[in-house]
């Protein structure tokens, strides 16, 4: 679900019969050392649900923090009741502490139980579960706001360091947001790039129309994921899934 500062988050649905206790199991991983640490899910019940990893040591560059001890930053949205709960686990303390919960517009729907990866920008963690959440990481407060469009995307950083937002729009471009301060001081989002798939993907016949093959959604339509830290965007298809370089404006085919 989430890599960062040298420590790998999975997230595996339980299947032990302690759905309704533990519905998820959390591990974090060492890619380098191979080690893995459970981590406890900090909560009894589930809808949209996203997580996130970073180093917990105040001050670092995050060069040589392998081993060191992390946070995991949890959210979870009830549609029903409108609001988003939030969590953070201290590795060193080995306890969560609740953050204050937020507030959001009651039509948010979660189609997905778990939710697309988070983005950290600046001093703040933001996830996307079918809105955006922000974790200022300075105060540990949460807040909420709208996604540029209804298209399955991804967070990411954008060019001029601020948020960014990618998304798969009328079928064959890749539309990309920045988040801006707007006139009278309020926050917004504007399209900053379009790029044309057609001309990008290296098997223009990849991203066509063709139900006997694919069924309905057969069209691109999921940003899957980006390389944090770099305009690299993942791409899947019904046809296989592409490694979009933005800065280059260069694509290939994953294996």
């Amino acid at each position: 679900m989430d890599c960062r500062h040298g420590h790998a988050l999975f997230v595996i649905p339980n299947f032990n019969g302690e759905v309704r206790v533990r519905p998820f199991d959390i591990f974090v991983l060492d890619p380098v050392t191979g080690r893995q640490r459970s981590v406890p899910s900090p909560y009894s019940h589930a809808e949209c649900f996203s997580a996130a990893v970073f180093c917990a040591a105040q001050g670092c560059d995050h060069h040589d923090c392998q081993g060191g001890h992390f946070f995991v930053a949890v959210v979870s949205t009830d549609p029903f009741r409108s609001v988003t709960s939030g969590w953070l686990y201290s590795s060193e303390t080995r306890i969560w502490s609740r953050l204050t919960p937020v507030e959001h517009h009651p039509n948010v729907k979660c189609e997905n139980h778990i939710a697309a990866p988070s983005v950290l920008v600046g001093d703040a963690i933001y996830f996307n579960v079918d809105h955006i959440i922000k974790c200022q990481l300075g105060t540990l407060q949460l807040s909420a706001f709208e996604k540029p469009t209804d298209e399955h995307g991804t967070l990411m950083a954008a060019e001029d360091g601020g948020l960014g937002f990618a998304a798969a729009v009328d079928r064959t471009d890749l539309t990309l947001w920045s988040r801006v301060t707007e006139p009278g001081g309020a926050m917004g989002w504007t399209k900053i790039r379009v790029v044309d798939l057609k001309i990008l993907l290296p098997d223009p016949f990849s991203i066509r129309e063709n139900k006997h093959e694919c069924g309905i959604r057969s069209r691109l339509e999921l940003v899957s994921g980006l390389a944090e830290g770099t305009q690299i965007i993942f791409l899947s298809t019904c046809f296989g899934s592409y490694i979009v370089d933005l800065k280059s404006g260069r694509a290939t085919v994953s294996s």
